[in-house]
């Protein structure tokens, strides 16, 4: 399954992440919006947390049109984004389909199911991204703004470093 389609972004945070994180009037800490929704993504699918957006909320709607990620100028994007939706197709525990219909809605190009949209499902994971982002951004200052969001990165990795050296001894070398 590739990603095709237009993305719409309707929870109220995109907009906020456009006019802060992506502009030059604000932190200008991101060049597009699509980077800030891959990051997001990245978040949401290592957490495996989605948060879907409302109706209401589409006051706010922004759009990453597919020209942006599927241009040849940015094959880079379109492969990320690409794996990403494979990613999660195959490992989220958000979705209730066996191996088999993982597998082949990853990879089998003919293979659809039913009100399953690659976009929306991705998004999902983004909202939850964007929120993570936001609570963990508090200055309006650009440079502090990147150390928090450091901070945040290095919370979110899962390192047993410290229980690995305890195991290794000499006698096992």
């Amino acid at each position: 399954m590739i990603l095709n389609s237009d993305i719409i972004l309707t929870h109220p945070l995109w907009e906020r992440a456009d006019n802060e994180l992506c502009s030059k009037n604000g932190l200008d800490i991101f060049n597009r919006l699509v980077d800030v929704y891959i990051l997001a993504c990245s978040i949401g699918i290592k957490e495996d947390k989605t948060l879907s957006s409302s109706e209401e909320q589409s006051f706010g709607q922004k759009t990453i049109g597919r020209n942006t990620y599927m241009s040849l100028t940015n094959i880079d994007l379109r492969e990320l984004l690409d794996f990403m939706l494979q990613n999660a197709i195959i490992n989220s525990k958000t979705i209730n389909l066996s191996i088999d219909d993982r597998l082949k809605l990853a990879f089998d190009p003919d293979f659809s199911l039913n009100k399953f949209s690659p976009a929306s499902f991705l998004t999902g994971f983004a909202n939850y991204g964007i929120e993570q982002i936001f609570k963990h951004i508090d200055s309006q200052s650009s440079l502090i703004a990147l150390d928090e969001l450091y901070k945040y990165f290095s919370s979110l990795e899962e390192s047993n470093y410290e229980e690995l050296l305890k195991n290794i001894t000499l006698e096992n070398i």
